[in-house]
């Protein structure tokens, strides 16, 4: 009969392992394209330190300032490290607690004194016990296990969300540069017509004094001189602020932005390479955190199932007490103490359950999240490839019509110069080289602007930091664990 027992309670314990082993994991059902529509086909990955390849030293000087230096990456850099601290946390649960115990207590019983003919009328009792316990949840069914790899996927979704922090950061500081090189090359510019206008209406107002034009004529001269110089106060403006964000990104302050000047060098827009579709899943920041947290879910699913099922305790104390009765001494004595628990749950007015739907909820939403975060990277890169492209035809044709009038304002002024022509067309004339100088410089900047957008859609950039060379000048991995190894003191 115990025999039987035996093989049954042994035969339930088998099937209900097996049912733990056989908790769904959950995976992304989309399918990435072996390329990306709007580039031909290519297996040349971009480049990660992106920033160099415009050839701009400035920029890459506060861009690796803005890696090191940004608050927002240090801060980041701080929540790595407290998600490890999780992750240990829930690695200790899978090992025996020891602790270390000491009590003592002086006990004193005052007898009533009806009993003084019997017994004394106070009796002392003083004790003291020193002990070493253990403590130990035996994981039979991978709970524990589970909750420990649930606790590592959050802490590698945690360091990607730093990558992606880092990613933002480095792609801002771009941005406010070429946004701050663009609006000082269109105060050049803006600068320059004004004080061609100036002399225009220097000349016009000469004219009119000799009664070769009239007062008309000087008026829309004038009109067009000040509209010219209105357009500068507002680059000056956009120049400035761009200063600022800069200087807040490098973690500096705003007030000591004067200090970032641009080199000079014109940045060469590079060519685009987004390599594969695939890679993108393996460079990306967030998508790498949308992975690590399906992972987190799957094994908060499993966790969820094993509440179903036993769980088994162990404990242990061993130690030392000695009893002191009355001024006589008893002696120390050893003492231990082993128990073991199983406990399963019978009812818990469906609490299981629901922490099993909580779970499973969990698991799909994670999976459909991650399965939108893919998408939505791709639809990135294609609107960034496209953008980009389209915006690099349409500077050549604005760079074209810039050096046509040119070449027309010269003719109009050469022949406005000899009397040959009325002062119209020579409005007319700078007006257009104006218009047409200002649409072509800001194609330029977003141009440049284009193509950082598309770096930050392909999600490079980060791994460079975490590959810095170590101080013995070994080259480290690009694991994981070097997150923060730039960020502050541990």
């Amino acid at each position: 009969m115990a025999g039987r027992s035996a093989a049954a309670a042994a035969v339930v314990s088998l099937a209900l392992l097996l049912a733990s082993c056989a908790t769904p994991v959950m995976q992304p059902a989309i399918e990435v394209p072996g390329r990306f529509a709007a580039a031909s086909a290519s297996a040349e990955e971009p480049e990660a330190a992106w920033w160099d390849s415009y050839g701009d030293p400035v920029l890459s000087d506060l861009v690796r300032r803005a890696a090191q230096e940004n608050r927002d990456v240090r801060i980041a850099a701080e929540r790595v490290r407290a998600a490890r601290a999780g992750e240990t946390i829930s690695r200790s649960w899978l090992l025996p607690t020891l602790s270390v115990g000491a009590m003592g207590f002086n006990h004193t019983t005052n007898y009533d004194t009806v009993l003084k003919n019997f017994v004394p009328e106070a009796a002392n009792t003083r004790a003291g016990q020193v002990g070493i316990g253990a403590s130990w949840e035996v994981d039979v069914f991978g709970r524990l296990r589970a909750g420990a790899a649930a606790a590592a996927a959050d802490t590698i979704a945690v360091q990607n969300t730093a990558r992606g922090v880092r990613l933002l950061v480095l792609t801002d500081v771009a941005t406010n540069y070429f946004t701050l090189v663009g609006a000082l090359r269109q105060l050049e510019t803006v600068r320059a017509i004004s004080a061609a206008q100036d002399e225009t209406l220097r000349l016009v107002t000469a004219r009119e004094r000799v009664g070769l034009a009239t007062p008309f004529d000087v008026e829309r001269v004038k009109t067009e001189a000040s509209r010219t110089h209105a357009a500068i106060p507002p680059l000056e403006t956009l120049a400035a602020v761009s200063r600022h964000h800069i200087a807040v990104l490098v973690g500096d302050q705003a007030s000591n932005a004067a200090s970032i000047t641009p080199s000079g060098v014109g940045a060469i827009v590079p060519p685009a390479r987004p390599g594969q579709p695939a890679t993108l899943l393996q460079r990306r920041p967030d998508l790498l955190v949308a992975s690590a947290q399906l992972d987190a879910a799957n094994a908060r699913r499993q966790q969820a199932m094993a509440e179903w099922f036993p769980r088994l305790f162990l404990g242990a104390v061993f130690g030392r007490e000695s009893i002191d009765l009355n001024g006589i001494a008893l002696g120390p004595a050893r003492f231990s103490n082993v128990a073991g628990l199983i406990a399963m749950p019978i009812f818990n007015a469906g609490r299981t359950q629901a922490i099993n739907d909580i779970a499973e909820i969990g698991q799909k939403e994670a999976v459909l999240h991650y399965e939108d975060a893919i998408v939505r990277a791709l639809e990135d890169v294609e609107n960034a490839l496209v953008a980009l492209d389209d915006e690099r035809q349409r500077a050549q044709l604005l760079e074209n019509a810039a050096t046509t009038a040119e070449a027309a304002l010269g003719r109009a002024q050469s022949l406005y110069n000899r009397g040959q022509t009325d002062l119209l067309p020579l409005l007319d004339a700078q007006r257009t080289r104006l218009a047409v100088r200002a649409i072509a410089n800001d194609s330029s900047t977003q141009l440049l602007l284009d193509s950082v957008q598309l770096y930050k859609a392909l999600g490079g950039g980060w791994e460079v930091f975490e590959a810095a060379p170590a101080p013995d000048g070994t080259a480290p991995s690009h694991s994981s664990s070097n997150v923060d190894r730039d960020e502050g003191p541990s």
